[in-house]
């Protein structure tokens, strides 16, 4: 998958749950000027990408547009169908905090549904009942499908967004009655870790939720949900070395492109890639080139360099590891927690 930043204002930075928030200081750096991307710079990036074959491999699996709060690019409609002329497959995340449905940004989701893009959101309870909740049944009167991502601070903080999501579709009919049987068994497993395990570490979370499906398929609907864990940052936007559910294990974060895979790459406003969901706060050094200004042979060439830099400095934070130095930097900036 290609994760595209094409905003990076967001309507929700100063609200109590994103005190955390993994994004905000990464996209601060930009100046008010590139706050949107333009439809001309998507243009270029499509360009580039189509041209870049492990570029063009991901964006077969999907182009995700986000940010910021993606909708509130004035051109988001014109951005998605330049990346439908890579892929088919684009899907634009949002959170649904909107104030009525003659709001702009409602309008740009409802063109982007015209279009068959799909919109997936993150779940704020603290904007559900006000906004999320009534624009989530909008959407799903113009689209067959939704991912939701549930973003949680602790076990009692995934019960209850479970709860609220549960609640929701068991209201929604008989077509939805797959969904509400994957979130009930969501709820039972949380429900029975709080109850046995509630100072679980990550190990036996993941344990305990591993052989449970993140997806539900039919001819009606296809839902998926996706579970992430808050990450507290620090004042100089570096994501913290536990993570905030479970503050007894270091969340050792695997890195893919260092064993020479690469699931997902991450394009910033200004070009920049970086091989992982992450818009930046992980402070990785090693960069894999830029999508607006570098040529493809350019690009190749950084991701190799790049690539061998990642698995030289992941083999030396294995090293530190073994012998108590976890945590400390080393030469080739990789993060002390990736691994």
């Amino acid at each position: 998958m290609l994760s595209i930043f094409v905003e990076t204002s967001c309507n929700r930075y100063n609200r109590d749950e994103c005190e955390f928030c993994h994004v905000y200081e990464p996209l601060m750096e930009h100046p008010v000027s590139e706050w949107h991307l333009t439809a001309q710079q998507a243009r270029v990036m499509a360009d580039t990408i189509q041209r870049v074959e492990v570029l063009n491999t991901l964006a077969q699996q999907e182009i995700n547009l986000t940010g910021g709060e993606a909708s509130q690019n004035p051109d988001i409609v014109e951005i998605c169908k330049v990346f439908q002329t890579v892929t088919p497959h684009v899907c634009l995340h949002t959170n649904l905090d909107m104030l009525s449905e003659k709001s702009k940004r409602w309008q740009r989701l409802r063109e982007i549904m015209d279009l068959h893009g799909r919109i997936d959101i993150t779940l704020y309870p603290t904007a559900w009942e006000k906004s999320q909740k009534h624009f989530l049944e909008a959407l799903l009167r113009q689209q067959n499908q939704l991912i939701v991502n549930v973003v949680f601070e602790n076990l009692d903080h995934l019960k209850l967004q479970i709860h609220l999501l549960l609640s929701f579709f068991k209201g929604q009919g008989v077509t939805y009655q797959p969904v509400t049987q994957l979130l009930e068994t969501y709820s039972t497993k949380v429900e029975t870790l709080l109850r046995e395990h509630p100072n679980c570490d990550e190990k036996l979370f993941t344990v305990h939720m591993g052989d449970t499906e993140a997806f539900v398929r039919n001819p009606e609907f296809t839902f998926g949900i996706s579970l992430l864990p808050a990450f507290k940052i620090d004042d100089y936007g570096f994501r913290a070395m536990a993570s905030m559910p479970f503050p007894r294990d270091n969340y050792l974060i695997g890195c893919p492109a260092a064993r020479g895979s690469i699931d997902i790459m991450t394009i910033q406003q200004n070009g920049e890639m970086t091989p992982c969901c992450d818009v930046g706060n992980l402070k990785c050094k090693p960069r894999f080139g830029n999508v607006l200004h570098d040529s493809p042979e350019q690009i190749m060439e950084t991701m190799e360099a790049s690539m061998k830099l990642l698995a030289s400095g992941i083999h030396h934070n294995h090293e530190n590891i073994k012998t108590g130095k976890a945590g400390q930097l080393v030469e080739e900036g990789i993060p002390p927690y990736c691994q």
